[in-house]
């Protein structure tokens, strides 16, 4: 129920209504953060981490977007920058780290030019007033924006979030240290506060405040319901607060949050925004906010990779598609394959192979790995026949599709109706030379060569004009070399067009 409050208490909170929009709109959506994913557990070896950032406005500069591990339970963070990942649709951002035999926890922190979001490490234990590596800073806030005579400890230049199962918490820091409550008794009067909405919760006038304010006899430090459309407040709860360190701590039952109309248990989008505030009250009927902080959502979890039994990764749907466009080379086609992981790893290798040449593949927006995640490059390639087959691993298993051998160059049509074309090639396997009999209908020059799987030129046969022709590979190299053992192409180019032959060499 809500409760009337007295004249000069309703001037402090209203003060801290706007406090509520300043901290949680600001004009500015927090960048949105989705699938945190890792790689499998390799110890002593390295972890790689992605997550899915949109909605934001301007990329991060570097040391504006953060992956923080610790791989001694919590006790001590190192911070790693994150880069934006290639050949993925919607933004998604990694970074890699070592680690030990042990355990390892991370999170993220990502800012653009006017909000940040990020979560956190967690707070097992409910430990109280929370040291620093049980919370998180997301570095928005510094001092020096608010100048009071009376009070420079409204001036914030920091605050840090954590949580536990139980609680939310917060820490507040400013230029001074000191966290006074008013200046006399007779006023100014001055307040602090952490503000947190639920974006689920379908009420964008409505939050909750945990307030740092001791007016005697008036108002008094609690949760509060903030509602910004006519700056009324109501105290909801209580909350427990302790001053150490030149640091506010506050922290809120989120069961109480949860009870609240207007906030709720239902957290689908999966964070909060919140900000901190300060505000002050000179007089029953003025007051006004001091300072503020920008929009963060922040997520309440701490994400980890622990040792264990790995299932290894599968690769399904495989496929191929000579596309339209015109290559470098001749031709361009689509390779794709479907990635599952059980255990919802991320793959740490992803490739397309293609004649002996690795090509990294990408995916789109949606990246739920034990589901299921489509992959699929564009190759430039040569009209001819080419082998090609997948590559992937989660960190921990490789798996490898079995090779594909495709002819483009019965795919692509010849421009000018008519082509040059390998008549016979024999024998086929071959255990020492293989003849070559080929015809080109145009007198322009033309030749015949021998490439690897990789598309190196590993011999030129003969080089002439148009007419009948037979010529022989003895089954060696440019040096005279014998070649090894393996698959090779037959390519005879010219002006009339390309064609192309798979030959095994044995030995």
């Amino acid at each position: 129920m809500r409760t009337r409050m007295p004249a000069l208490a309703t001037s402090l909170l209203a003060a801290m209504s706007v406090v509520t929009v300043a901290s949680t709109t600001r004009d500015a959506t927090p960048p949105a953060l989705d699938d945190f994913r890792n790689s499998a557990h390799v110890p002593y070896g390295h972890l790689t981490v992605n997550v899915d950032v949109t909605d934001i406005t301007v990329p991060p500069a570097s040391g504006e977007a953060s992956a923080f591990y610790s791989t001694d339970a919590q006790a001590t963070w190192t911070g790693v920058p994150l880069a934006e990942i290639p050949h993925y649709e919607g933004g998604t951002w990694g970074a890699s780290f070592p680690i030990g035999e042990g355990g390892v926890r991370y999170y993220f922190v990502v800012r653009d030019d006017s909000s940040a979001s990020f979560s956190s490490p967690s707070n097992g234990n409910d430990v109280f007033p929370p040291p620093p590596n049980l919370t998180a800073d997301p570095g928005t806030e510094t001092g020096g924006d608010v100048v009071d005579p009376l009070n420079n400890s409204l001036d914030l230049d920091g605050f840090r979030v954590g949580y536990s199962d139980s609680f939310l918490y917060a820490t507040l820091s400013n230029v001074t240290g000191s966290w006074p409550t008013y200046h006399t008794i007779f006023g100014p009067w001055f307040a602090y506060s952490l503000v947190v909405d639920n974006p689920d919760a379908g009420a964008d006038s409505f939050a909750y405040a945990l307030v740092y304010a001791d007016v005697p006899l008036i108002a008094d430090s609690g949760l509060y319901f903030v509602d910004s459309r006519d700056t009324s407040y109501s105290r909801v709860g209580d909350i427990d607060y302790q001053l150490a360190d030149g640091d506010l701590h506050m922290r809120c039952s989120l069961s109480d949050l949860h009870a609240q109309t207007y906030f709720g248990e239902d957290n689908p989008s999966g964070y909060y925004v919140l900000g901190a505030g300060t505000a002050v009250a000179w007089t029953a009927n003025l007051g006004e906010k001091a300072d503020s902080t920008c929009a963060h959502a922040y997520y309440r979890r701490t994400d980890s990779a622990m040792p264990g039994q790995n299932s290894p990764p599968c690769l399904s749907n495989r496929n191929h598609v000579l596309t339209a466009e015109q290559g470098t080379n001749g031709a361009v086609f689509r390779l794709s394959v479907d990635y599952t992981d059980p255990d919802g790893h991320l793959p740490v290798v992803r490739e397309a192979v293609v004649d002996g040449v690795p090509h990294e593949m990408g995916s789109g927006p949606q990246h739920d790995y034990a589901a299921g995640v489509a992959f699929s490059v564009e190759v430039d390639v040569t009209l001819a026949d080419h082998e090609y087959c997948f590559l992937f691993s989660d960190g921990a298993d490789t798996v490898v599709t079995q090779p594909v051998t495709i002819s483009l160059g019965s795919d692509v049509p010849d421009p000018d109706g008519s082509s040059a074309a390998l008549t016979a090639a024999w024998p086929r396997p071959s255990a020492g030379s293989v003849t070559v009999s080929f015809e080109l209908p145009a007198a322009a020059p033309s030749s015949v060569d021998i490439y690897d799987v990789r598309g190196r030129r590993v011999r030129r046969l003969w080089s002439g004009t148009g007419g009948r022709h037979t010529c022989e590979w003895d089954g060696r190299d440019e040096t005279g070399r014998r070649a090894a053992a393996g698959v090779y192409f037959l390519r005879l180019t010219s002006s009339s067009g390309t064609d192309s032959e798979k030959i095994v060499l044995l030995r």
